[in-house]
């Protein structure tokens, strides 16, 4: 188990660097910033200079990686329920995730609510198509196990 979680802290590192990095630069791409700006103005006017904003930037984006990494290993707990999996995946990931975005700079500190309820409720509706699709996945895997028991029975 060690090993799993540490192989999935270094995944999530990467993969966490890589698309925080990837959705910096497309957003500075679109606003044709002069500079590369690895999150909003506000974020990297804390910072002596937008190298350093980057750095913390990278470091915030490994910690999302990490926490959306290891987070997915409540789906590999076989003996939970489809609904318990998702359900305390969603609550890991949004309790973790959420302080990192606000650090990250990607959502205003204040007013807190105006962004805070379209983000929960964004969060659900992710988690919901999640459910309904795992569930739609394992009915058709045992659709399909019965068939083939259905099968080998006759």
């Amino acid at each position: 188990m060690k090993r799993t979680i540490l192989s999935r802290v270094i995944i999530g590192v990467v993969v966490g660097v890589f698309i925080g990095f990837m959705i910096a630069m497309g957003i500075s791409l679109a606003y044709r910033a002069p500079i590369f700006m690895p999150s909003s103005t506000s974020f990297v006017n804390h910072f002596s200079s937008s190298l350093m904003a980057t750095a913390a930037s990278i470091g915030l984006w490994a910690l999302i990686g990490i926490v959306f990494a290891v987070g997915a290993l409540v789906f590999e707990v076989e003996r939970w329920s489809i609904t318990r999996q998702t359900v305390t995946n969603f609550i890991i990931t949004y309790v973790l995730f959420t302080p990192l975005a606000v650090l990250a700079g990607w959502f205003p500190i204040s007013p807190l609510w105006s962004w805070l309820l379209s983000f929960t409720i964004e969060f659900i509706v992710i988690y919901v198509i999640m459910w309904v699709t795992s569930m739609r996945v394992a009915r058709a895997s045992v659709r399909r196990l019965n068939a083939l028991l259905n099968q080998t029975k006759k």
